[in-house]
């Protein structure tokens, strides 16, 4: 995450993660893993820091729905990637047309680069990290923007995030 909304640190952020994209190219099944557990551990870990940082931001929100919508349903989302992520890298076999034999085709899943998720405000945690995990699990690097509207979450975020993820190297 950029420190600031300076389009200037923006662009210089982008720069940085295309350059370690290209330099260190798409992350192994085994690394984006790694990233997965990491993050689902630090939500775990930082659990009930996300629940005041939300209460704070909302006045009031049931502790109960902060920890079902938004944590427990990107925790559920991040299982889910880990489980199937093997069975998406691998590459498909796909019909070739007769004039083509006895040639083969396949399809390469390949990561785009860097991303951006820009996420709303009434379910911070989820509607940021959801996108984040699949877009880790897909190879990308990203660059997430959460809502202005949620200041003390966005904060939470940003400092567990950059704990988890150094925006230079591969996450």
């Amino acid at each position: 995450m950029a420190k600031s909304g300076d389009p200037s640190d923006l662009t210089a952020t982008l720069e940085r993660q295309r350059a370690a994209f290209l330099r260190d190219g798409p992350p192994t099944l085994k690394r984006r893993r790694h990233d997965l557990l990491r993050l689902k551990d630090a939500l775990l870990a930082h659990q009930d820091a996300f629940v005041a940082a939300i209460n704070a931001d909302f006045g009031h929100r049931a502790k109960q729905e902060t920890l079902l919508l938004d944590l427990g349903s990107t925790i559920n989302i991040i299982k889910y990637l880990h489980r199937n992520l093997r069975r998406w890298m691998r590459p498909e076999r796909r019909s070739v047309a007769m004039v083509f034999f006895p040639g083969s085709n396949r399809v390469l899943y390949q990561p785009l680069g860097v991303v951006g998720v820009v996420s709303p405000w009434n379910y911070p945690v989820s509607l940021a990290l959801a996108p984040l995990a699949t877009a880790l699990a897909a190879g990308n690097r990203v660059m997430l923007k959460p809502s202005e509207l949620t200041p003390a979450t966005t904060e939470l975020l940003a400092s567990t995030l950059a704990e988890l993820f150094d925006e230079s190297r591969s996450p």
